[in-house]
């Protein structure tokens, strides 16, 4: 619990993050029919998690981009101005190709359109009623949930991408690769133009009640669809992946808690190394150089 308390030695990571080259891929991935119903792991509980997820990204990203064009006109450094601009693009591929993944399950017959349309109305209220200061800080703070969950594929656990499908396999390197790219933009942003430390703490804490209650409850959903939400073998293996000694939750747990240091910034967890080794192994050099 220090990262609540104590500021870790100032450093200076703006040209860190202004050297980040963030390119706009057009991906156009494909997903036969005949994968597997259960893609991550053989296991139901993980693969509906990482489903419901998939569900909500198509309008996640449209509001993220939304929330970082209220401010795109006040932006006076060339080079955030063009970061933001690769971010928006960057986020519009994501949804386009998850679109294409949530089909697939769709035709399965998993109520991916259900989560969908729920997250469409709660980012319309967002919209609505919430400042356009606390729309991009709400965006900060889920970057930061996407960046720390894409280092745990890039980073801590890489060997675990090799537990999905060869035909999912890619969509999720590629976007674990594409939100460390751009984890910084939007935190950028906002501490050019907002700069509210404080504020931006307390909505992490909003954001990440609100993330767990909403991705619990599409997971529970699909589960529900699946069959399997008593198959009491499948859920401990899916439980143990993320709560065990050395389950997801605990290996990006202080990743996660770096966000309430007083000097935090995202690219103060530099793994771009790892990141090209992911794009080497994974991915034509040519295309993701």
């Amino acid at each position: 619990m220090n990262a609540f308390f104590k500021s870790k030695q100032t450093h200076d990571f703006s040209k860190i993050s202004a050297s980040i080259d963030i390119p706009v891929r057009t991906m156009d991935f494909t997903f036969p029919d005949e994968i597997p119903e259960f893609w991550f792991d053989n296991n139901a509980l993980l693969t509906m998690l990482l489903t419901a997820l998939s569900s909500a990204f198509p309008d996640g990203e449209r509001q993220f981009i939304h929330s970082v064009r209220n401010y795109q006109a006040k932006i006076e450094d060339p080079v955030l101005l063009k970061q933001v601009r690769a971010f928006i693009g960057q986020e519009a591929h994501h949804g386009k190709e998850h679109d294409v993944l949530n089909a697939v399950m769709l035709k399965k017959g998993y109520p991916v359109d259900r989560i969908y349309k729920r997250f469409k109305k709660m980012n319309r209220l967002m919209q609505e009623q919430f400042s356009t200061a606390h729309q991009l800080a709400c965006t900060v703070c889920m970057e930061h949930l996407t960046a720390i969950l894409a280092d745990y594929f890039i980073s801590t656990a890489p060997q675990d991408l090799e537990l999905f499908n060869t035909h999912v396999r890619k969509i999720w390197a590629w976007h674990s690769i594409e939100e460390t790219e751009h984890k910084a933009v939007a935190f950028d942003v906002y501490q050019s133009l907002v700069n509210r430390p404080y504020f931006l703490r307390l909505v992490m804490i909003e954001t990440t009640f609100s993330f767990l209650i909403i991705t619990t409850r599409g997971t529970t959903e699909l589960l529900r669809a699946s069959g399997k939400q008593r198959d009491l073998k499948e859920l401990y293996q899916g439980f143990r992946y993320l709560f065990g000694k050395q389950g997801l939750v605990r290996r990006i747990g202080r990743h996660y808690l770096d966000f309430f240091s007083a000097d935090f910034h995202p690219w103060q967890h530099d793994n771009r190394d790892m990141m090209n080794l992911l794009k080497k192994q994974y991915f034509n050099e040519e295309l993701l150089k």
